[in-house]
């Protein structure tokens, strides 16, 4: 949680560039990008697939919590 603000400054960064593309194009390369970097982390297949189910959580929790947010009003 110490590196969270660190997150947050690269994710808008890594979003302001993915929101160039169209949204499909921007949606594959944000896979292509979590796909990449988990391979990097985790060479054994296993590991990167146990990895990946952890991130996939952390997404649809994400998603919750953002959309909870938007029916409480607007974003800013």
């Amino acid at each position: 949680m110490r590196d969270r603000p660190e997150i947050e400054k690269a994710v808008k960064k890594a979003c302001k560039v993915l929101n160039k593309l169209t949204p499909d194009g921007a949606l594959y390369a944000s896979g292509w990008i979590i796909t990449d970097l988990i391979v990097s982390l985790m060479p054994n297949e296993e590991e990167a697939k146990e990895l990946f189910r952890i991130v996939q959580g952390q997404i649809e929790r994400e998603f919750k919590t953002a959309y909870a947010n938007l029916a409480r009003g607007p974003v800013n």
